[in-house]
């Protein structure tokens, strides 16, 4: 058996946190995904894990630095020409440090060049739909067979385009009478239909999960193998993905190592977690050293019992998507702030794959208002954000404190926005990404 395990980490795009095993009050669901909560019972599941930003660039970039997507400069879409600038050190990179080999399959959205990444080996560069996991399947299963005796460890990311819009192009839709809205959107039987087609792409990537899940037990790898899956940020729904509400920002997050106590027995994590935190607990994990010059903390010692916390708060934020819509925010167990920076005709941006779909047609008649400036939320008595407090006489101490552990934090971590209006930086998209 090697000293330290291989390393699987599979990336959906836009889930949220829809999955069965993540029912819950926020995140109402009937999904059949039998393969991921049973990964879930064996391993560990994070009930309260955040990612830095509602959009898939700005978030991944993150995961992959633990920094911030205004400290590592990745603000915008890479199918936009935004690009992580070269001089980042990357998951992969620190992992190749530390003994590993490092490979790329399918999706990646972090740099419009996929070799600054830090990866050995990337399968064959195309269109995004290229890397769904049906057409890459067989793929997964003849890496893993072609590496199953690899005298040195292997560190395997996996890319899907799922559970991406469209839908239909990905999977068929469940019976929409399965379907349970969220509190953060009407019952509305177009919403219920759009809600079924995204219901049927989680569900077959739980297949494709268990499919690889098999594989590694036929042919020897799970035994040393840590699997971890995740997802990007919030559904692509309205006021959940390119929001800094909790459906834009909360995200799954399974992992699972047999052979390790820290990783297995079923546990349930509710610490407050970033996705920040996801290189520096692998680092840590397989006994590297941590780096000093990075946002995130190791969580392993949540889960070996020594702590319960590591954060007081986590902090997200958002500054360009389809428009230069910045905002930054701060989030403890308690309440949440938000400060929008910019003016917008509608309470929260709708992103053009969602407004041209029945969730979105129905939610954009309903916010045609100006949006507020600051935001501020009891999430212990209002847990899905609706009532806007800022003027609320009771909460001005709290307002005040927030407020400037928000602004510290942007002087901290040098955010450009403290500086008036962030300068576009996109880039031509020449080649695949």
């Amino acid at each position: 058996m090697k000293e330290k395990p291989n390393i699987i980490l599979f990336i959906t795009h836009d889930q949220g946190q829809y999955l069965g095993c993540y029912d819950s009050d926020q995140v109402p669901n009937s999904l059949e995904t039998p393969n991921l909560d049973n990964l879930a019972q064996k391993g560990v599941k994070f009930s309260n894990y955040f990612c830095t930003a509602p959009q898939c660039s700005p978030s991944r970039s993150s995961m992959k630095t633990s920094l911030y997507p205004h400290q590592n400069g990745l603000m915008g879409l890479v199918n936009l020409g935004w690009t992580m600038p070269s001089d980042n050190k990357t998951l992969g990179m620190y992992l190749k440090e530390n003994g590993y080999t490092t490979h790329l399959l399918g999706l990646q959205h972090e740099s419009l060049d996929a070799k600054t990444l830090g990866y050995d080996t990337i399968s064959k560069r195309g269109p995004e739909f290229k890397y769904s996991r049906g057409q890459m399947e067989k793929e997964y299963f003849k890496f893993l067979t072609e590496h199953k005796d690899d005298t040195k460890p292997f560190f395997l990311n996996i890319g899907t385009i799922e559970v991406h819009r469209p839908y239909r192009a990905w999977s068929e839709s469940v019976d929409s009478s399965r379907v349970k809205i969220p509190p953060y959107l009407p019952e509305n039987e177009e919403i219920r239909k759009d809600f079924a087609e995204f219901y049927g792409n989680i569900e077959i990537v739980d297949e494709t999960i268990g499919k690889i899940l098999n594989h590694l037990e036929d042919i020897g790898l799970m035994e040393n193998t840590l699997f971890i899956y995740t997802t990007d940020h919030g559904a692509a729904y309205p006021r959940a993905k390119c929001t800094l509400y909790d459906p834009g920002l909360k995200i799954l997050l399974i992992m699972y190592d047999p052979n390790s106590e820290l990783f297995t027995g079923g546990k349930v994590i509710e610490s407050l977690l970033s996705n920040l935190d996801l290189l520096p607990t692998l680092i840590d994990y397989i006994g590297g050293k941590i780096p000093k010059n990075i946002e995130g903390k190791s969580f392993l010692p949540i889960l070996s019992d020594h702590i319960q916390q590591i954060h007081p708060e986590i902090y997200a934020e958002k500054t360009f998507h389809e428009i230069y819509d910045p905002m930054r925010c701060i989030r403890n167990h308690k309440y949440k702030y938000i400060k929008n920076f910019q003016e917008l005709d509608t309470l929260y941006q709708i992103p053009k794959d969602i407004a041209m779909d029945p969730a979105g047609k129905v939610m954009l008649e309903k916010i045609q208002e100006s949006r507020p400036t600051e935001e501020l939320y009891d999430l212990e008595n209002d847990p899905n954000e609706r009532e806007n407090l800022i003027n609320d006489s009771y909460y001005q101490t709290i307002l005040k404190d927030l407020r400037k552990r928000l602004k510290t934090w942007m002087k901290k971590t040098n955010d450009p926005l403290l500086k008036g209006k962030v300068k576009e930086k996109r880039e031509k998209i020449t080649a695949h990404y």
